[in-house]
């Protein structure tokens, strides 16, 4: 939203590195403040990577200690050292802490960090949303474990199935904690993803097309995509469940007509992609940093890549095998059986590719493959295992025994600690400019890698012997004494080969050995900055040639070169080059935010609106939902540092010179800044923020026809429901679409803002006029919120789309008093056009409820 005369700017190639007289500035633009306040607001997604790495092995360090207080209570028969309560809660925190809090943050830490730096970007897509990610992270996990010194942690299993986790068998607020913990984590995790899209499809380096993108890439924007699909799942099976709790509904409650097995059906939804969301990227780091110590390229890159892809599409086909033992029909275990075994061929195809760049290549022994060469031994491990579970007459015998205990510390522990663990022995130089002591680091591995198949090979025989999950003692005359014993002790060898590790870290950030910009020798674009990287990363953004940069010339890939060290130099504030999707051809200059308390700020605000849903403070409930607007609100209100000033109606000059320096070779087309219709990042987070609303809405819908096919009695309870409200006001909301559309348009064609302003203002009537009779719908509707599992997923589904109008209508609002105020114009205008396409996104919405809840019901009476 700049104005008229710098809307265009024609960048300027220059040669340059961290030596540059421009650098300096480019340092002073980008630098994070010093002291705590610096710390608070920083942006730097390096800062944030590094944030998330530490706080993720903190969380790690809490669960470790729980496992340990575990093995100790396993160690022998009928044990006290901790009672059954005490358990519970070490267990399922134990659980949360590793899958939730651990696993796939630890791996964001990583992506953070790197992503820039491999992709030749000064910075993530959206900055201010990288450190909301993190900052509702930390804020998620201090509320789960806040409960804990009040012996009120969530006590149901990391899994929580009902009927156990109902009000009447769990009246505790455990429960609630998990619950509501888990909604604020699932925020984090969304708008993380949204920012990983955004970044890889706005901000590669130009000429890095997609086929030259690391693995790691790959398997961090699967999970991302898969998160925005799967994590509303889980986040509407939490709220339910609190709704549940709280105000006697019936989703899950067979009385009222619902099901536990619906629990079972969201959370899988959601768990088993969650299992190669904190796996894919694992596998990427390897799939990155083994090529290194083998000198030479990964087989196969394109057949990893498709292979990254299709185990996450597989994946979400598979939840079902979590539910094998639940009296599914046969035709069900048959589908998600094959699915099973089928999702084993992307993950071989790795595996051998591997493989054979280890045997192909001249393999060197270094600490980080070490721990590459132990992931594949556990992957395979875990992967015979899991397919074992695949084949259904198998389950059945190993459901809830320690052979899926087993299992899933192979899959979810080996296959992402030991890359994890190996990454940072690789990337440390990078990230303090020190090695880690190379010897240490052999002890680290082989104490962890016995300790580990130690601790948990055993466990599989455990399971064949018939040794249940989740039991807190046992009897000598069971025969699992043994076995038991060494896994406690293994268990105590890992823990030593962590706590070795740390030691190692601790010394070496101060007192390591320095490393180059390069130690390793690598070929990815992240080893030619400094070690560590300066604030901006690259003084001029690089072109690239190849998926090896570094080791162009030795491999003779291509026909031209990477420019490293020369290209486009922006250095007017805060900038990175946005470029095209497929192809990364430069298509915008993106003016990036300056450090910020709002990310912070906002957090605060939502975290205090857990809390007081926790404490049932409805007051407090509303000031915090106040705040928390108003700090959205405060985040998007244009600013001149963004250059979102008030805008003329004079049509963006073709061209100006961003630097007086000399241009050694052509200079680029004129290219426009910041915000500009298609050119905006906002667009695409925008479409990414829109999937995974209408994601919610889909299990929604999903939950209420796998009710209405498990109903013993009519569907619905009360008859048939009436239309002669909900369809006027379905026309209504059609019609403000039109109007908005209509208004809209002014800016597109006509550049005629009365135009707008009358269709925003026409929309946001319209919206008001559609609360109100939803109202009124409510009021005269013969059955209360709490009366059957009918009654429930109406208004929670309802209510769901009147909180998704209220939004539009504050956004309808907002946007009134910007174009009033001038922000917007011909040319710069994507807020506005975010906000009509959110609107029409809530109409859909609407079309699809009416469909379901008024339309269905006469359709299914007819048939």
């Amino acid at each position: 939203m700049a104005n008229g005369v710098d809307a265009y700017r024609t960048p300027v190639v220059v040669s340059g590195d961290e030596r540059s007289p421009f650098a300096r500035d480019l340092a002073q633009t980008w630098e994070t403040r010093a002291g705590w306040r610096g710390w608070l607001a920083t942006v730097d997604h390096k800062e944030i990577g590094k944030r998330y790495l530490v706080t993720a092995f903190a969380f790690l360090l809490l669960g470790g200690i729980e496992a340990l207080i575990m093995r100790l209570q396993l160690a022998q028969p009928n044990a006290t050292f901790l009672t059954p309560e005490q358990y519970n809660q070490v267990f399922t925190m134990h659980g949360v802490t590793m899958i939730f809090l651990y696993a796939l943050p630890i791996l964001s830490g990583f992506s953070n960090y790197l992503w820039p730096l491999m992709l030749g970007s000064r910075d993530m897509a959206f900055p201010r949303l990288n450190a909301l990610s993190y900052w509702i992270f930390l804020f998620a996990g201090i509320f789960m474990y806040a409960s804990f010194p009040f012996g009120l942690a969530p006590d149901g299993g990391w899994f929580n199935y009902t009927p156990y986790t109902s009000r009447e068998y769990n009246p505790g607020p455990n429960i609630d904690v998990y619950a509501l913990g888990m909604v604020l984590l699932g925020i984090s995790t969304t708008v993380g993803s949204v920012n990983f899209i955004v970044t890889l499809f706005r901000t590669r380096a130009p000429g890095m097309s997609i086929n030259r993108v690391p693995i790691i890439v790959w398997g961090t924007l699967t999970a991302a995509v898969a998160n925005l699909f799967a994590v509303p799942a889980v986040s509407l099976a939490f709220f339910m469940l609190w709704l549940d709790r709280q105000f006697g509904t019936h989703f899950f409650d067979i009385t009222g007509g619902g099901h536990p097995l619906l629990w079972q059906h969201l959370f899988w939804m959601f768990g088993h992609p969650w299992v190669y969301v904190v796996v894919l990227p694992a596998m990427g780091i390897v799939s990155d940093a083994l090529p290194t110590f083998c000198r030479r390229p990964l087989v196969g890159y394109t057949a990893v890549a498709l292979a990254t892809v299709a185990t996450m599409i597989i994946g979400f086909g598979v939840w079902t095998h979590h539910m094998f033992a639940t009296g599914l029909p046969p035709l069900a275990l048959s589908f998600f059986g094959a699915a099973s075994m089928a999702i084993a061929i992307p993950s071989a195809v790795a595996v051998f590719a591997w493989i054979a760049t280890i045997w192909t290549g001249r393999p060197v022994f270094k600490t980080p493959f070490l721990f590459f060469a132990g992931f594949i031994v556990l992957f395979v491990i875990g992967g015979v295992s899991g397919f074992m579970t695949g084949a259904v007459p198998l389950d059945w015998q190993l459901t809830d025994t320690y052979f899926v205990v087993a299992h899933l510390h192979y899959v979810l522990l080996g296959i992402n600690v030991f890359p994890v663990i190996g990454g940072i022995y690789y990337w440390f130089p990078k990230m303090t400019g020190r090695m880690l002591d190379e010897r240490v680091g052999k002890w680290v591995f082989w104490l962890m890698f016995i300790g580990f198949n130690v601790a948990f090979l055993p466990m599989h025989w455990t399971g064949l012997l018939g040794m249940p999950r989740r039991i807190y003692t046992y009897s000598s005359e069971m025969g699992w004494d043994g076995l038991n014993m060494t896994t406690t002790i293994g268990s105590f060898i890992l823990a030593v080969g962590f706590l070795l590790f740390f030691l190692d870290v601790a010394r070496s950030v101060r007192n390591g050995p320095i490393a180059g910009s390069n130690p390793w020798d690598a070929g990815t674009l992240e080893w030619s900055t400094p070690s560590p990287p300066p604030p901006y990363n690259f003084a001029v953004i690089p072109t690239i040639a190849s998926r090896h940069p570094m080791w162009e010339d030795r491999l003779q890939e291509g026909t031209g070169r990477s420019q490293l060290h020369q290209g486009v130099l922006l250095n007017q504030g805060r900038e990175t080059l946005g470029t095209t999707a497929l192809d990364a051809e430069p298509d915008v200059i993106l003016k990036m935010p300056q450090d910020t308390y709002i990310p912070l700020l906002l957090t605060i605000a939502m975290t205090v609106l857990f809390v007081a849903l926790l404490m049932r403070g409805w007051v407090w409930v509303v000031l915090a939902g106040i705040a928390t607007a108003a700090a959205i609100i405060a985040w998007l209100w244009p600013r001149a540092s963004l250059g979102q000033t008030r805008v003329s109606e004079t049509a963006p000059a073709p061209a100006r010179e961003g630097s007086s320096a000399a241009s050694p070779g052509a200079v680029p087309q004129p290219l426009p800044i910041g915000s500009f219709g298609h050119h905006a990042s906002g667009w695409y987070g925008a479409w990414a923020l829109i999937i995974t609303e209408a994601s919610l809405f889909a299990y929604l819908l999903f939950s209420y026809f796998y009710l209405a096919s498990r109903a013993v009695g009519p569907w619905p309870p009360e008859g048939l429901p009436a239309l002669k409200l909900a369809l006027p006001n379905t026309i209504i909301l059609l019609i403000s679409s039109a109007v908005l559309a209509w208004g809209e348009s002014g800016f597109r064609r006509h550049a005629d803002r009365a135009r707008v302003l009358w269709g925003l203002g026409g929309a946001f009537v319209l919206g008001v006029a559609f609360v109100i009779i939803q109202g009124l719908e409510w009021h005269n509707k013969p059955f209360q919120f709490s009366d059957n599992a009918y009654s429930s997923l109406y208004y929670t589904t309802t209510g769901f789309h009147i909180a998704h109008v209220i939004g539009g209508l504050i956004a309808l609002a907002v946007l009134f008093v910007w174009t009033a105020r001038h922000y917007f114009g011909r040319y710069r205008h994507i807020a506005v056009t975010i906000g009509s396409i959110y609107w029409h996104f809530v109409d859909v919405v609407w079309l699809a409820v009416f469909t379901t809840y008024y339309v269905f019901p006469y359709v299914n009476r007819v048939g």
